[in-house]
């Protein structure tokens, strides 16, 4: 005997299709979006308040819906909408000209909400129409024992606003009849009270949370207030239609978005998922696009935290990064892909754009319609991560190294929104981060250190189709030539361009480098010159005051020398010679030694302390003449005593000398010993500081294979870099040392001849400018003087009296004086 049945559906269907179908909580927030563009919204955000009980709202513009629509379009589930083509009516647009490429696939994006949060308040408003709320608490559909039938999903029409607030505790109430039955139906109360019993014992044997009584707290204490219901603008009157969703309990991703922690104090699953939210949501619409190429520049995102009444722009498009940004990478490669697989565009390396590029498919490719892939476009750009290696400058390179968490990775914009999870870290769709782990330098392209994706389209590409729970594209023939196509092409840039393989690649990082070198040296060269800046004016600020009074005493010596009466006996005479010796000990401590060219603003201030010691020194050299001419009057037997002690004299003041400048060497050689054995210490731990959470996260399985080797990768490369950085200058100053170069000399030296040289470019520059200006005054000058020799000569031919030709005669002889002058300095021009 044949009997029939019919599919009986459970209320957990509906948790299976929603909250369990979709990847995550930020994906459920895309989708949403996706929703609310289908719907010809100009304007989508996800609010976030803070309080007792969190409260999000994802509220929009678009065209919103009616009581029918939410009856038998959101709460049907497996809708004919999707599948049958049907456009949007002129007057449910928004004012929008063209059809909107349709982003929803299976039905389920609405169902997605539950991933925000468990109780949702669901207000809608078409244009003309008033408004109705729809009231849910998505836990009612984990319960496996109750038939999706048996829920009752309360449902309102509002004139307004204000009847809205006064009808919500009535379906608060009607909702509760999903939990204790509301008196309509004894077997279906019977029904419902039995498979909630069912449901707690389980959970208690399984010392599970019991649900009944989550969702009985949440209804009780859940309030939206005032404050929810005006970030929707049908609420505040900016718009007459839209759709708004409120939610209470909501997910720990969007309450970590409230935390105002910096990255140092915030706990380690917050962070992840700040980082995860913003991976997702930034560059939601494709901001790669020029301004003369076709673009969505009607729909507009944003996610907002509030905490109390300060509202701060989680993503909002002027934090984006957008194509002027884009623009400014080094290397980057675009074009277009056709049905075979053939790449065509330009590639821009080290900031050099090369066209006309083609690279051809690894193979023939042999499709049907149902495995062909279609063409697409390919816009990619990268930076070299290693400064040193890079033509940008240290702000741009700053710039992106900083943003690359947010913004990086290769993403795809299908109709130009986001395909997810492309873009993410952990997502290698193109198993760009597989091949770097096996050479880094040959495979440049890095998946956090890269910007923009791949563009394809529903019409060309229909065979590129998104998984049920938007987990990427489908694993079909299609998605796997795709892949193929678009690694490749990257593998053939990279051995063409940037890569380690690449001719250009040597040729422009000789070229860097050496860039980079001068631009340190001249780096070196300022500081110098700041240094001995500081020297100078310190020097003359501290010394100015004794260098007077050492010249004043020198002074007052040649003022006694001038009378041969003040020295009459030798030892007088001696014990001067002596003091004098002492004094220009002292004038050479006080000497400011070389100087750079360029002092600046304490020019002035060194002249007057150089014309001093000029002066003292003029001093001293009268004084020791003239101390040597009375030695020599007078009548000595030895002369060898006199010149002996002479010679003690200047020995002590030497020496005194030498262990002043050894004790202050020896104390900056043990400093600097210490310092040197403080640094080794510091580097030869560094690598492990640096590293040691990488492994400790793969041990914890907090990241992945693929991600810590990356990372220890960089920082390897970044680790060597400075270990050279640090120890070569150290080396090179202490085997010239060795040698017996003076480096400080040989600094000061090369300030100065830079300073001239600058000063002559100057000149030349200023000469060619009046060379310029010469021959501009010139033509006009000699247009000039064609004017004034066609004026006489016509003056000349007519009738004039004696005392005008008198007077054009003089006229003439100064214009031919004038002329003559003027054909001498031609030359000029």
């Amino acid at each position: 005997m044949v009997i029939s049945a019919a599919f009986q559906t459970r209320a957990r269907t509906i948790d299976h299709l929603g909250r369990e179908q979709i990847a995550d909580c930020p994906t459920a927030i895309s989708e949403l979006w996706k929703n609310a563009y289908d719907a010809y919204a100009r304007n989508v955000s996800l609010n976030i308040f803070d309080g007792d009980t969190p409260v999000a709202t994802l509220v929009d513009d678009g065209h919103g819906m009616s009581l029918d629509d939410i009856i038998n379009k959101w709460l049907t589930v497996g809708t004919e909408s999707k599948a049958i083509k049907k456009d949007i009516p002129y007057e449910d647009r928004n004012g929008i000209d063209h059809i909107r490429a349709k982003q929803g696939q299976k039905g389920i994006g609405r169902l997605s909400c539950a991933a925000l949060g468990s109780l949702m308040l669901l207000v809608s408003k078409k244009k003309d129409s008033p408004l109705v709320a729809c009231l849910l608490d998505w836990r009612i559909f984990e319960n496996p024992y109750l038939m999706l039938n048996d829920i009752k999903i309360p449902i309102m029409e509002c004139s307004d606003k204000n009847e809205l607030i006064t009808v919500i505790p009535e379906m608060f109430d009607a909702l509760m009849g999903n939990l204790w039955g509301d008196g309509d139906d004894i077997l279906r109360d019977n029904r419902i009270e039995q498979a909630w019993e069912n449901y707690s014992e389980l959970e208690k044997n399984e010392n599970n949370d019991i649900t009944k009584e989550a969702i009985e707290n949440t209804v009780i204490n859940a309030f939206f207030e005032e404050r929810h219901f005006q970030s929707w603008p049908v609420w505040n009157n900016k718009t007459t239609h839209g759709t708004a969703m409120f939610i209470a309990g909501i997910h720990d991703d969007l309450i970590a978005q409230l935390s105002t922690d910096a990255g140092s104090e915030a706990q380690g699953a917050e962070v992840r998922a700040k980082e995860r939210f913003l991976q997702t949501l930034n560059s939601f619409v494709n901001p790669f696009k020029r301004e003369e190429e076709e673009q969505i520049t009607d729909f507009k995102t944003s996610v907002i935290a509030w905490n109390g009444n300060l509202q701060r722009f989680i993503i909002d498009e002027v934090r984006n990064f957008d194509i002027s940004n884009f623009d400014q990478l080094e290397h980057i490669v675009e074009g277009n892909i056709d049905e075979n697989g053939l790449f065509s565009g330009r590639v821009k390396a080290f900031g050099e754009w090369f066209d006309n590029i083609t690279v051809k498919p690894k193979t023939v490719y042999k499709t049907r319609k149902d495995t062909r892939f279609g063409p697409f476009f390919l816009r990619l750009g990268t930076f070299e991560v290693i400064r040193k290696n890079s033509t940008l400058s240290d702000e741009q390179h700053a710039t992106f190294d900083r943003i690359r968490d947010q913004f990086g990775g290769v993403m795809v914009f299908r109709d130009d929104l986001r395909v997810m999870p492309y873009g993410r870290e952990d997502n290698d769709f193109f198993e760009i981060e597989k091949r770097r782990s096996k050479n880094a330098g040959l495979y440049m392209f890095s998946n956090r250190a890269c910007f923009g994706g791949v563009y394809i389209t529903k019409e060309h590409n229909p065979n590129l189709r998104d998984k049920a729970g938007r987990e990427g594209i489908i694993d079909n023939k299609a998605s796997k030539l795709f892949r193929e196509i678009v690694e490749n092409i990257l593998i053939e840039i990279a051995k063409r361009f940037i890569g380690r393989a690449s001719n250009i690649r040597d040729e422009k990082l000789e070229e860097i480098n050496a860039k980079h070198a001068a631009l340190k040296a001249d780096e070196d060269r300022k500081k110098l010159l700041r240094k001995e800046q500081r020297r100078v004016k310190t020097s003359i600020q501290r010394d100015r005051i004794s260098l007077e009074h050492l010249r004043n005493e020198f002074y007052e010596i040649s003022q006694l020398l001038s009378d041969k009466n003040n020295f009459k006996e030798l030892e007088e005479l001696l014990q001067l010679k002596e003091n004098i010796d002492v004094l220009d000990g002292t004038l050479k401590n006080l000497s400011l030694g070389s100087v750079p060219r360029n002092l600046g603003s304490i020019e002035k201030d060194y002249r007057q302390y150089r014309d001093l010691e000029i002066d003292a020194k003029s001093l001293l050299k009268q004084i020791n003449n003239s101390v040597y001419l009375a030695l020599d009057h007078f009548t000595v037997k030895d002369d060898y005593s006199i010149a002996e002690k002479d010679f003690r004299s200047k020995a002590a003041i030497l020496h005194a000398k030498i262990r002043k400048f050894s004790n202050k060497g020896r104390n900056i050689l043990k400093e600097e010993t210490l310092r040197f054995e403080e640094i080794t210490n510091n580097t030869n731990k560094a690598f492990h500081e640096k590293t040691s959470q990488y492994l400790s996260d793969l041990q914890e399985n907090r990241t992945s294979l693929k991600k810590t080797l990356e990372n220890l990768d960089l920082a390897y490369q970044i680790q060597d870099i400075e270990i050279s950085q640090t120890y070569a200058p150290y080396i090179t100053a202490l085997e010239s040392l060795r040698e017996e170069i003076d480096l400080e000399g040989l600094a000061i030296s090369s300030v100065n001849e830079n300073t001239r040289l600058k000063k002559q470019v100057e000149q030349v520059n200023a000469l060619a400018q009046l060379g310029i200006t010469v021959e501009i005054i010139g033509h006009e000058i000699e247009g000039f003087d064609m004017t004034i020799e066609r004026g006489i000569n016509r003056l000349s031919s007519t009738n004039l009296d004696e005392y005008q030709k008198n007077a054009l005669s003089s006229i003439t002889q100064a214009h031919q004086s004038l002329s003559d002058s003027w054909r001498f300095l031609s030359p000029l021009k």
